[in-house]
């Protein structure tokens, strides 16, 4: 198919009736992404910082070698003779440079977020829970999005997954480079889609990066004592774990279900089990006296000033106020 330039303006192209959004230079052999085959478009991507300003080092080393890959396809055969065709001269047929370049962009989006401990693509948040990076975000973070209207607002444009972009999966799960395990929800309105677990190859990261099965079981077991360091420091810190919280609401429903089903009696004229009476001296005095000063409070807040002489002796019982032995009574339930 060959580009046309259009007749109002000599600087748009199109492709078709679609006005091509690339540069020109390389759209004579069919090209519609716009990608230059003779150099990687690292421009597109957007990787998360990481703490500290350094990522591992295997993941930099596995970033160096994916986009080697680009401009040397028999480094991962796998990948080059993905489609299985032949030359004429009966030489494999590698893979376009244009598909070459959407999985080296891919994979490294994937490589920079995996968790090495569990091989999966995402993070741990400080309750412990794991958190999977979904496909629209590997999308954004590799350049290969497109414009589609908010669903829910229709006003707004966001960036989702182009057809680019799945292809490009598609030919890596094919590959066994990366595995995908679609998560839904039961709802009251039926099934609702979760973010989808997915793992990268252990073998597959072994042949990219040239590791040995010794090297590789090193690099797991220190990511798993980076993550088990991490997470019994939020423990530490008091941050409840995602664990504890199901816990704590499983109880609640369990309690809540007992409670419909087997109603207690009205508790009259008793104390609560789980609330501990305080009957210090020292503690009754001191909340006896931050009971008082809230009377004295609400006395200068009615009359617009601080009471005077012993016009507070006589206004206190009026706004509520108790004797020492009254008060201690009430507030032991006695």
């Amino acid at each position: 198919m060959s580009a046309m330039m259009a007749e109002d303006s000599p600087q748009t192209l199109v492709w078709g009736r679609s006005t091509y959004p690339h540069p020109g230079l390389h759209l004579g052999s069919g090209n519609r992404c716009g990608h230059d085959p003779q150099r990687l478009a690292t421009d597109r991507l957007a990787l998360p910082g990481v703490n500290g300003g350094h990522r591992l080092q295997v993941i930099t080393k596995l970033l160096k070698r994916v986009e080697a890959y680009f401009a040397d396809p028999k480094s991962v055969k796998l990948l080059a003779y993905l489609g299985g065709k032949t030359n004429r001269d009966g030489t494999p047929r590698q893979n376009r440079s244009e598909g070459r370049e959407a999985e080296t962009l891919i994979l490294s989006a994937i490589y920079a977020a995996t968790d090495f401990k569990s091989l999966r693509v995402g993070t741990y948040t400080a309750r412990g829970e794991f958190r999977n990076v979904q496909f629209d975000e590997i999308a954004r973070r590799c350049g290969l999005t497109r414009e589609q209207k908010n669903p829910k607002d229709p006003s707004k444009i966001e960036l989702v997954a182009s057809s680019r972009f799945w292809r490009g999966v598609a030919r890596l799960k094919r590959a066994g480079a990366i595995e995908v395990y679609e998560q839904y929800e039961e709802t009251t309105d039926g099934k609702r889609g979760r973010p989808a677990i997915k793992t990268v190859s252990e073998k597959f990261l072994r042949t990219l990066g040239g590791l040995t099965k010794n090297a590789m079981k090193n690099i797991r077991n220190k990511a798993s004592q980076k993550v088990a360091k991490f997470l019994n420091g939020a423990v530490q810190s008091g941050v409840q774990s995602q664990a504890e919280a199901e816990q704590l609401e499983a109880e609640l429903r369990s309690a809540s279900v007992k409670k419909s089903l087997f109603p207690a009696p009205a508790m009259k004229n008793q104390f609560p089990k789980e609330v501990v009476r305080d009957n210090g001296s020292d503690s009754l005095k001191a909340d006896y006296q931050v009971f008082v000063d809230q009377v004295y409070a609400d006395m200068a807040t009615a009359l617009g000033r601080k009471p005077r002489g012993m016009e507070g002796t006589k206004l206190f019982a009026q706004h509520g106020g108790l004797k020492f032995e009254d008060w201690a009574r009430r507030r032991l339930n006695l």
